[in-house]
């Protein structure tokens, strides 16, 4: 691991200034692919971290948003294809799409949350089983399934990428009618300790899960299609240092 190495990286791409974007402007993960892409790194969807023992992520602070950002994607551990099970026994008609279901929700350990106004749903930590089940009930709170879960072991093979991070900030202007990026700020992470409280923070409502069964809108290729955008665990930026012994700040 050099920290060293990745501070350097980074301060040479934020003096190139504003980078135009290598993705079609609607591709939501356009800013980080752009990074990535001065940085060196190919394209992939691995399971190990993506340049110099670091996993990459872009914030993108042109949208003003709160989102959290997303540690990593996930598939259930049972059922097998449980992503199909929730679409399939979960999901609604989209609105444009109505022969198509869709199922996305931000769900929390600590409180329910109620999904298309017909059913509540949540994450439940079973430490018994070592387990952390997504609970479906309806809106009296009464258990109706309880069958998609993950176990502790898979959530922690999941996060494994996150042994060190590396967070970038971006800023976004239209250059000739393109999307441009500029990268303003980072944020180093090193020494993972999510293997002793991630689950912890599951149980406090502050890790969520995110399910993003969505589909391809009239503008996208394959449009009106099934899309799976990743169901994944997320955490507010300034909470993500619970996950490590040391931070450290590049302007």
């Amino acid at each position: 691991m050099n920290s060293d190495k990745i501070k350097q990286e980074f301060l040479r791409i934020k003096a190139l200034g504003y980078l135009a974007n290598v993705k079609t402007d609607f591709n939501d993960g356009a800013a980080g692919n752009t990074f990535e892409t001065h940085l060196g790194v190919k394209e992939n969807n691995l399971k190990e971290a993506d340049f110099d023992n670091f996993e990459v992520k872009t914030k993108k602070t042109y949208l003003n948003s709160k989102s959290p950002i997303s540690l990593f994607t996930l598939k259930p551990t049972y059922p097998p294809d449980g992503d199909s099970y929730m679409r399939n026994n979960w999901g609604v008609p989209d609105s444009r799409y109505p022969n198509v279901l869709r199922f996305s929700t931000s769900l929390y350990a600590h409180r329910w949350s109620v999904v298309y106004k017909k059913f509540k749903y949540r994450v439940d930590v079973d430490r018994k089983e070592s387990r952390v089940y997504i609970v479906r009930a309806d809106l009296n709170e009464n258990i109706l399934d309880r069958t998609i879960y993950w176990t502790f072991d898979d959530i922690h093979k999941g996060a494994k990428k996150l042994e060190n991070l590396f967070l970038v900030e971006a800023d976004m202007k239209v250059i000739n009618g393109r999307h441009h990026f500029h990268y303003t700020n980072a944020t180093v992470y090193i020494d993972y300790i999510g293997n002793e409280n991630f689950i912890d923070l599951i149980e406090q409502g502050l890790i969520r899960y995110d399910n993003r069964l969505g589909v391809y809108g009239p503008t996208m290729p394959h449009a009106g299609t099934p899309h799976n955008h990743g169901g994944g665990f997320r955490l507010d930026k300034k909470l993500i240092g619970k996950l490590y012994n040391n931070v450290i700040e590049i302007t």
